[in-house]
């Protein structure tokens, strides 16, 4: 059994590095965590170039703009108020990606705070926090601005909520049913997957007020009021799209009803990649949060539906939480499953109810020194991986860049070309949207394309300098005559490449985890 004050260290320790992660971490997961949120507000609230990605288009946006407002739009907003009263040079780079992260950050320790509340044994609570604290998750995709980072956060409030309405006590304040309304509207807003996890505490809500009421009538009494509520916060997300998207309120736009259209059209989702319809039960699932809490989640449902009706325990953990989070992971894994389009950021609001159930259920308090040392090598190899490795370089590289490029008071026409890897947020190059639109700033994202196209980009325009942004390793697989016309500025380690694993490996430990600014020689032809 963990002492109070070892707890307080290692949970403090634990938090620590999570601000670490959040704060200094430039690994980039995947492209939505820029392109679903930073990259739009900071369109909007900044001169700076952006693009938008397919999902904000006009004709069809999938995407609510409130909740991305509510996260990193306020305190963008607020660093570039203060930067206008202080007359500064505008909000640098490198202050948006820290206030974003940071947002964040902070609506994370909403999951610790509901974990906490809703395991009531003080020992389990604490192993609990622990094993949250210490997961890849919290560290990696929780702190970064992904809609599923958002979703996470609502389905922990919304268990919290109903635990709250289910103690008679706090049942006669109405306002707790308003409260939850508003946060499932909010959810469906955010991702209209939030139904599958919030299903199965609506109807426990449903339940148990209906069992404190009695009556059909008194119960249609109790939560009309929350249904109203719940109108009218979506009345507000409606009119706030629509004005966003159209300008007018002529065309309503109802975004998560286009996510739906989108997501159930087989020729969208083979856009972004098709997967087995077992990857989020075999790989995902233990992926996220671990083979060894993956096997105590299933022993835990295992006990829990051989146990219900033998045990006489009628309290809220056993009676109603229990049985809550269990529909809620079989309703979420199966439904998701059926999806032919699987990532594991999918699962991720999975992860307090979980280890809320492993912990209620008692069986952290049984279990080996090895099931935690293997949960902390787990955890720390895959938020090394998630959180500084994979594909770290990009964001460092877009700071670099700002700092030579941002000042075009000499008039030098600048070409910025990205090749092999993943999308550049352009909000984090700071560069304005007037300078792109002159053609005094270049921006040219190849991605994956191939060499011939990369060659090709590189007599395209009259430019005064042309930086190229490539992993070294790609350096190694040019013709010599590209490679000797290529001067290296600065290179930025790590960067894993997990695309390209066997250049990196052709190019050795060093230059394979490295990602090189380059200079291209303006005597160079290139034919």
């Amino acid at each position: 059994m963990i002492s109070i004050r070892t707890f307080k260290w290692l949970y403090v320790g634990l938090w620590t590095l999570r601000i670490c992660f959040a704060l200094f971490g430039t690994g980039y997961i995947h492209p939505d965590e820029h392109m679903q949120n930073g990259e739009v507000t900071s369109g909007n609230l900044t001169p700076y170039h952006t693009i938008r990605t397919w999902e904000w288009t006009a004709a069809l946006p999938v995407r609510s703009i409130v909740p991305v407002f509510a996260t990193t739009g306020i305190p963008i907003w607020f660093a570039k108020f203060f930067s206008k009263k202080h007359l500064t040079q505008g909000v640098h780079p490198m202050l948006i990606f820290r206030l974003e992260r940071s947002a964040f950050l902070v609506i994370s320790g909403l999951i610790d705070y509901s974990l906490a509340s809703l395991v009531p044994t003080p020992s389990a609570r604490r192993l609990g926090l622990l094993l949250l604290a210490s997961s890849h998750v919290m560290n990696t995709f929780q702190v970064r601005p992904f809609s599923n980072s958002i979703e996470a956060v609502l389905v922990a409030l919304s268990l919290l909520f109903l635990r709250k309405i289910s103690s008679v006590k706090t049942l006669d304040k109405s306002y707790l049913l308003h409260l939850l309304a508003a946060i499932f509207v909010t959810g469906i807003f955010t991702r209209p997957t939030f139904l599958i996890f919030g299903a199965p505490i609506a109807y426990q809500v449903a339940l148990k007020t209906f069992t404190y009421v009695r009556t059909t009538t008194r119960w249609l009494r109790l939560v009309a009021p929350s249904l109203f509520t719940a109108v009218g916060v979506c009345t507000a997300f409606l009119v706030a799209d629509t004005l966003y998207f159209q300008g007018t309120r002529d065309d309503l736009v109802v975004t998560p009803f286009n996510f739906l259209m989108y997501n159930f059209a087989p020729q969208n989702l083979a856009e972004h990649g098709l997967h087995p319809r077992w990857l989020h039960l075999f790989v995902n699932l233990p992926m996220l949060f671990g083979p060894w809490v993956a096997w105590q989640a299933m022993c835990a449902i295992v006990d829990t539906t051989t146990l219900f009706h033998e045990k006489n325990d009628r309290s809220f953990e056993v009676y109603v939480l229990r049985p809550t989070i269990i529909q809620m992971i079989i309703l979420s894994l199966t439904v998701l499953s059926v999806q032919p389009h699987q990532e594991p950021r999918f699962l991720m609001p999975l992860l307090l109810p979980i280890i809320v159930l492993i912990a209620n259920t008692g069986r952290l308090a049984h279990v080996s020194k090895a099931f935690w040392v293997s949960c902390c090598i787990f955890n720390f190899v895959l938020a090394i991986l998630f959180g500084i490795l994979h594909q770290g370089g990009v964001v460092p590289s877009l700071f670099y860049l700002h700092s030579v490029v941002a000042d075009t008071s000499l008039g030098m026409r600048t070409n910025i070309i990205y090749w092999k890897t993943y999308i550049p947020p352009r909000h984090l190059l700071g560069v304005n949207e007037r300078d792109v639109s002159t053609g005094l700033i270049s921006f040219v994202d190849l991605a994956g394309a191939s060499q011939d196209d990369f060659a090709a980009s590189l007599n395209a325009g009259d430019y005064d300098r042309t930086f190229i942004v490539t992993p070294v390793a790609m350096q190694y697989t040019l013709p010599p005559a590209i490679m000797g016309c290529m001067e290296l500025n600065w290179s930025i380690f790590p960067h894993l490449d997990l695309d390209h694993i066997s250049e990196s490996m052709n190019a050795g430990v060093l230059d394979g985890l490295r990602l090189g600014v380059y200079t291209l020689s303006r005597n160079c032809v290139f034919v």
